[in-house]
């Protein structure tokens, strides 16, 4: 091979190679273009010859070409972002019958071609799909929404999804999963499983319908009956035919249209049963007030004579039957004991028929007594904030119920003597407003009062936590309280003058703290001991005193003391001493030194004069406001 042959070959690679570099970097409108071939393609140019071996022969020594790995992973994410994607939208666990419509929301994601079109498919558990529309171009901003129609023969199921899938490109939107309601059914039986039942004439049956599928339902029976929109199932009708019936379902309709049924009963009439009387009684037997009317449940069967009339009939320990009732056709009838009838006897209830002569078989019947409550006559103590227990004896037919004059209420008592628990908060008479049991209100009488010991209302007033305060301070006052005071009541923090009159101060009061400023119109010393007392408007109450030192304002000395001689560049000290005051103490002296805020006493500077000095202090401030200086402090210093 010649030198201007392999020279050739080495510049052909250089400028191929340097092409594939450049790819890297496309323009915008170049990344458009070959976006997707960056995301599909493994295998690109440059991976490509960076495999060559005579690429890699020529460049093995040339360390200034980089592929750069990171911009290519930037252009293919930023390409993936784009990636079309359809999302179906929620269904909210959507149940609808086949056949019926179905609109189903969706949004899209990336780039589509324009000549894109979207169509609405349902997923069966199998994975089968079917398209509920044809396919739709929507226009940008539109509502994305698409509409189809569930086939009519659609099986019932709960595995069904749906989804948007677009065509240009080919994308399945993501899945929503629905439920396939089923056609209704209707099968008719009798409550205990049969087909067959046997009445009398007069006599009523039971049947019922079983109904599957989505309610509310409606059904036509083949006696012309027809039920509509009910939710319950099995539903019950109750039948009285006067010959032998077939009883079929017809049709059944819900939501989901119409449905099949299924089944048969059959309804037997005999019309000639033999007679007979079956009383239906409280277990237990009747338990009756006299002269309270009841009513007795009986059912009577097969064939009576024309006029016959059924009665309810009382019967004592001798076995002697007396009516109780007015002769009536059917059941139930209104009976009633007699006033006056004994309460200590055992008595026998039964119906009887007057045509054919017939009885039903007998119960026992207990006579309830009028109740009757009395409040036990007594004087109850009790402390304030405490419970006394009232006792009462009752009597008559229970249970028992009983409402005081205050209000008190309790029903369902057993047992006798009770206790009621009452809590009054003044001295109170308790009586009974009403009283009863099983016959109604009885009689009731008793009195009973409740003395509650309220103590005298008091207030101490505590000791303050500060014991020596500046005029015009604002303290916590404690203070405690025996008795009662009212809602409206106030309390008041009173300072004694130079005469010993209390005056009141400004006082807050607010979630049990007490606060008042404490600013005496009268001082007749620099310190003053003052007293203090928290008193109450309702009840008026005056509490005990307590007293607090008070300094007078503007009164707090600063008194500077020193003497001292030095020669220059020594130090000396000076000695500021407080009096009438409180600290903090913030002073200056005049050589300009100045101290803020000390809570020392006394406070001692330090002083380095070059010259013969006298230090005083110009200026003072305490807690309780402006003060006075005293005193100076002289500092020779000696030249020689």
């Amino acid at each position: 091979m010649s030198k201007f042959t392999f020279s050739s070959i080495v510049l052909a690679v250089i400028a191929f190679a340097t092409i594939a570099a450049r790819g890297v970097s496309f323009s915008e409108n170049e990344r458009a273009t070959v976006g997707d071939t960056l995301i599909i393609r493994t295998d690109t140019l440059i991976n490509k010859y960076v495999k060559d071996s005579a690429y890699n022969a020529v460049f093995q020594r040339d360390t200034t070409f980089k592929v750069d790995s990171a911009a290519i992973r930037a252009r293919v994410d930023s390409n993936l972002m784009n990636l079309p994607e359809v999302l179906t939208g929620d269904l909210n666990g959507l149940a609808i019958c086949a056949g019926s419509p179905v609109s189903v929301p969706f949004t899209t994601t990336g780039r589509f071609n324009p000549d894109n079109q979207y169509q609405l498919q349902l997923v069966d558990p199998a994975g089968k799909i079917t398209n509920l529309t044809e396919l739709t171009k929507f226009t940008p901003n539109s509502p994305t929404v698409l509409t189809g129609y569930m086939p009519s023969q659609t099986p019932a199921g709960s595995l069904y999804s749906m989804r948007v899938s677009s065509s240009s490109p080919v994308v399945n939107g993501t899945l929503q999963r629905l439920r396939i309601l089923p056609p209704p059914s209707a099968k008719i039986g009798l409550p205990d499983g049969g087909a067959a039942t046997t009445i009398v004439p007069g006599q009523s049956a039971t049947i019922q319908v079983a109904l599957t599928g989505q309610g509310p339902w409606s059904f036509q029976l083949s006696d012309g009956t027809k039920v509509v929109n009910i939710l319950q199932t099995p539903y019950e009708l109750t039948v009285a035919p006067d010959k032998p019936t077939v009883y079929k379902v017809l049709s059944v309709n819900s939501p989901c249209g119409s449905g099949t049924v299924e089944g048969e009963v059959i309804v037997n009439v005999n019309e000639n049963p033999t007679p007979t009387l079956t009383l239906k009684a409280p277990t237990g037997g009747f338990r009756v007030c006299t002269g309270t009317p009841f009513q007795v449940a009986f059912t009577a069967t097969g064939k009576f004579a024309e006029g016959n009339g059924f009665v309810v009939q009382l019967a004592g320990a001798d076995g002697t039957w007396t009516a109780i009732s007015a002769a009536g056709m059917g059941s139930p009838l209104m009976a009633r004991l007699p006033y006056g009838i004994a309460l200590d006897k055992a008595y026998q209830l039964r119906v009887v028929a007057s045509s054919p002569s017939l009885s039903s078989e007998t119960t026992t019947l207990n006579v309830a007594q009028q109740a009757t409550a009395y409040l036990r006559s007594d004087t109850i103590r009790i402390a304030e904030g405490k419970s006394a227990d009232l006792t009462l004896d009752f009597g008559g037919g229970g249970p028992w119920f009983v409402l005081l004059s205050d209000g008190t209420y309790e029903n369902g008592i057993t047992k006798t003597p009770h206790t009621v628990r009452v809590t009054p908060q003044n001295p109170t008479p308790y009586s009974i407003t009403s009283a009863g049991g099983a016959c109604g209100v009885g009689n009731y009488s008793g009195r009973t009062f409740v003395h509650v010991n309220v103590p005298p209302s008091s207030i101490t007033t505590g000791n303050l936590s500060t014991r020596t305060i500046c005029h015009g301070t604002e303290i916590t006052v404690p203070f405690t309280t025996a008795g009662r005071f009212y809602a409206s009541n106030k309390y008041i923090v009173q300072v004694a003058d130079t005469s010993g009159k209390f005056t009141n101060l400004l006082t807050t009061y607010k979630d049990g703290v007490l606060k008042a400023t404490i600013n005496p119109a009268y001082l007749k010393d620099t310190l003053n001991t003052v007293r203090l007392r928290v008193v109450s408007t309702s009840p008026a109450v005056a509490g005990t005193e307590t007293t607090v030192k008070v300094i007078a304002p503007n009164v707090s000395q600063a008194v500077i003391t020193g003497v001292g001689t030095l020669r220059p560049g020594q130090t000396s000290r000076v000695r500021v001493a407080f009096k009438n005051g409180l600290p903090p103490y913030s002073f200056i002296v005049s050589d300009g030194t100045q101290i803020n805020g000390t809570f020392l006493n006394p406070y001692v500077l330090t002083v380095a004069p070059t010259t013969t000095t006298e230090y005083t202090v110009t200026s003072l401030k305490s807690a309780c406001g402006i003060g006075q200086s005293l005193g100076k402090a002289v500092i020779t210093v000696e030249s020689n």
